[in-house]
């Protein structure tokens, strides 16, 4: 049985970050540190400091952790320790006007464990998501998607922007979702 929840307790994020390097690092070879992340290789996890403000989901079948996506509300952002400029410019966020600080938010880091892809957790996972920030009156979702993922955020009602600019990732594309727009409510229903 699938169940997509949010992390509560630290041992639960910890088990989000060790997903993450078996995905990134394991099954993805990104060894090398990169601006936003950086793998611990003792430890084997991955975290970055946006997760401390964040909200992470979990989706969990039969109890075992098998696909999780992290999304910061722009307005809960700290920006004593965080560049909070240098994410408005790289999504590109002063294009949705006044919406931006209070009500726009950043989501990454979607991933699921390679054996349970194409059976739909990972929409499962999006459409928690998007319940969650309808509830908290987000209006505008960014994201930065691999160019293989765009047709899935596309169905999802994710609108391509531009190229982000990311030394690290060639092929990534920034994306928002107008969440209130009741098209895009209905798709993910």
């Amino acid at each position: 049985m699938l169940e997509i929840t949010l992390a509560q307790t630290p041992e639960e994020k910890e088990e989000i970050f060790k997903l993450r390097y078996q995905i990134y690092v394991e099954e993805l070879g990104w060894f090398e540190n990169c601006p936003n992340y950086e793998p611990n290789h003792q430890q084997k996890k991955v975290e970055d400091p946006l997760d401390l403000y964040a909200n992470l989901f979990m989706a969990l079948d039969h109890n075992e952790l098998v696909g999780t996506i992290r999304c910061n509300y722009t307005k809960n952002l700290d920006s004593e320790n965080l560049d909070i400029d240098y994410y408005t410019k790289l999504y590109q966020m002063e294009k949705v006007g006044d919406a931006h600080p209070l009500c726009t938010s950043i989501t990454g880091r979607f991933m699921v464990q390679s054996n349970f892809r194409r059976n739909g957790i990972g929409l499962r996972i999006m459409q928690a998501l998007y319940k969650q920030q309808l509830l908290d009156g987000i209006k505008f979702d960014f994201v930065d998607a691999e160019a293989y993922l765009v047709p899935f955020f596309e169905k999802l009602g994710y609108q391509t922007i531009d190229k982000i600019d990311y030394q690290m990732y060639e092929s990534s594309v920034l994306m928002v979702l107008d969440i209130p727009n009741i098209k895009h409510h209905e798709q993910v229903k």
